[in-house]
C-alpha cells in the first residue's frame, strides 16, 4: 500500500510540474517580445491583401501589365523586416552613443529635401527624395525616429537636470523648433505636430516641468492660428472639409464623403475581401492614408474593430517593455517608440473616419509607403531588443534570488 500511494504522489508531481511546465511555456509565449511579432506580422499580412486589392483596381483598369504598387509594397516589407532583424540583434545602447550623429543626420535630411533639384513635389509638399521609380526616401520619416532616440539619450544624460529651465526645457524645445519648422517648409503641419507632441511627452515624463510646457502652448495659439490659415488653398481647406464636408461634395468634401461611403457600405461583416467599390477610383489615396476605409467596407465593423485593439494590443505591449526596462535610455525610447506607434495609429483612424483634419500620416504596417513601413519595422526591432535585453535581466535576477533562497 505505501508503494501505491508513493507511486500515487510521484504521479501527482510528475503531472502537477506538467501543468507546472505547460502553463508556463503558455506564460512565456505571451510575453511583450512575442505578442508584438504576432501583432505585428499579423499587420504586414493584412496590409499585403489590402495592398494587393487596392492596387489591382488600379491595374485592371490601365494599360499596366504588372502591378508595380503591389510589387513595390512587398519589396519595401522584404527591406523592412530585415531592417527589422538587424535591428533586434544590435544592442539598442549604441543608438544612445551615436544619438547626436543620428539627429544631425536627421536634419540633414531635411535641409536637403528642401532644395528644388533634390527635393521631389507631391500632393503640392516638397517631402520626397527620389531615387528612380522604386526607391524614394522621406525624411520627415526618419526624423520621427531620429528625434525619438535623440531625446531619449539626452533625457537620460540629463535626467537630474530636466527640471532646470535651461537644461530640462529651452534646449529640448530649441531642438523641437528647429526641425518642426523645417518639416513646415515642405510643408507638413501633420507631421511637424506630430512630431512636437511625441517630444513634449517625452520631456514632461522626463521631468521638465508642466508649467512650462502650458505657456510655450498658450504662446504657440496664435502661430498655430496663422500657419492653419496662411495658406487658403491647403489647411484651410481641410478645416473647412472636416467641418462640413457637404457644403463642397466634389471638392475639399470628396475624400471624406467618398471615406465614409466606403465605411458605411460595409456594414457589420463587409462586402468581402476584394470586393470594395470605393478603390475603384472613387477614394483616393485608398491604399495609404484610407486603406482604413477599405478595410472598413470589406470587412465590415467587425474588421476594423480588431484593428482598433490589435493597436491597443500594441501599444499595451509596448509599456510592459517600457516598464521591465532597467535603464533610463530604455524605458524613454520604449515609451516613444510605443506612443509614437499608438498615436499615428489613432490619428489615422480618427482621419478616415471624420473625427479631426486631415492628415498626411499612414496608418503603420498596413499602408503602403516604404520609408513608414521601413522606419516603423525598424522602431519594432528597437522594441524587440529592448525588451530582450529586459528579460534577461529580469530572468538574471530571479537567477540570483533562487540561490540566494537555496544558499540560505
Amino acid at each position: 500500500m505505501n508503494v501505491f500511494r508513493s507511486e500515487h504522489a510521484y504521479g501527482k508531481e510528475v503531472q502537477s510540474d506538467q501543468n507546472a511546465g505547460s502553463s508556463f511555456a503558455v506564460i512565456r509565449s505571451l510575453e511583450p517580445t512575442n505578442v508584438i511579432m504576432y501583432l505585428v506580422t499579423t499587420f504586414l499580412v493584412i496590409g499585403i491583401i489590402m495592398i494587393y486589392s487596392t492596387s489591382s483596381a488600379k491595374v485592371t483598369d490601365s494599360t499596366q501589365t504588372m502591378n508595380t504598387v503591389f510589387l513595390r509594397h512587398i519589396m519595401w516589407v522584404a527591406i523592412a523586416i530585415i531592417g527589422m532583424l538587424i535591428m533586434m540583434r544590435i544592442d539598442y545602447h549604441y543608438l544612445q552613443k551615436y544619438s547626436t550623429v543620428i539627429f544631425i543626420i536627421a536634419l540633414a535630411g531635411l535641409i536637403v529635401v528642401l532644395i528644388p533639384d533634390i527635393g521631389t513635389v507631391t500632393y503640392g509638399a516638397r517631402r520626397w527624395i527620389r531615387f528612380g521609380s522604386y526607391f524614394g526616401y522621406q525624411p520627415s520619416e526618419f526624423a520621427k525616429l531620429a528625434m525619438i532616440i535623440f531625446m531619449s539619450g539626452y533625457i537620460a544624460k540629463n535626467r537630474e537636470k530636466m527640471s532646470t529651465f535651461a537644461r530640462g526645457f529651452v534646449v529640448p524645445i530649441v531642438l523641437i523648433g528647429v526641425v518642426s519648422l523645417l518639416i513646415l517648409k515642405e510643408p507638413d503641419f501633420g507631421t511637424a505636430m506630430f512630431i512636437s507632441m511625441i517630444s513634449f511627452v517625452l520631456i514632461m515624463v522626463g521631468g521638465t516641468r508642466i508649467i512650462y510646457v502650458m505657456f510655450t502652448m498658450i504662446a504657440s495659439i496664435p502661430h498655430i492660428y496663422q500657419i492653419m490659415h496662411n495658406n487658403t488653398t491647403y489647411r484651410h481647406n481641410r478645416i473647412l472639409a472636416f467641418l462640413d464636408p457637404w457644403k463642397d461634395p466634389m471638392g475639399i468634401g470628396y475624400q471624406i464623403i467618398q471615406s465614409w461611403i466606403a465605411l458605411g457600405s460595409g456594414g457589420i461583416a463587409g462586402l468581402g475581401m476584394g470586393e470594395s467599390r470605393q478603390k475603384l477610383f472613387f477614394l483616393p489615396m485608398s491604399d495609404n492614408d484610407f486603406v482604413f476605409s477599405i478595410i472598413g467596407e470589406e470587412f465590415g465593423f467587425i474588421g476594423t474593430t480588431c484593428i482598433v485593439i490589435m493597436f491597443a494590443l500594441l501599444t499595451w505591449q509596448g509599456i510592459r517593455v517600457c516598464k521591465a526596462t532597467p535603464d533610463p535610455f530604455g524605458f524613454f525610447l520604449s515609451l516613444g517608440i510605443t506612443i509614437s506607434l499608438g498615436l499615428q495609429a489613432a490619428i489615422n483612424i480618427a482621419v478616415v473616419t471624420g473625427s479631426i483634419p486631415t492628415k498626411g500620416l499612414p496608418l503603420p504596417f498596413i499602408s503602403t509607403g516604404g520609408s513608414s513601413i521601413l522606419l516603423s519595422m525598424l522602431a519594432i526591432g528597437i522594441l524587440l531588443n529592448i525588451a530582450k535585453q529586459s528579460g534577461r535581466t529580469d530572468v538574471s535576477e530571479d537567477h540570483v534570488e533562487n540561490n540566494r533562497s537555496v544558499a540560505t
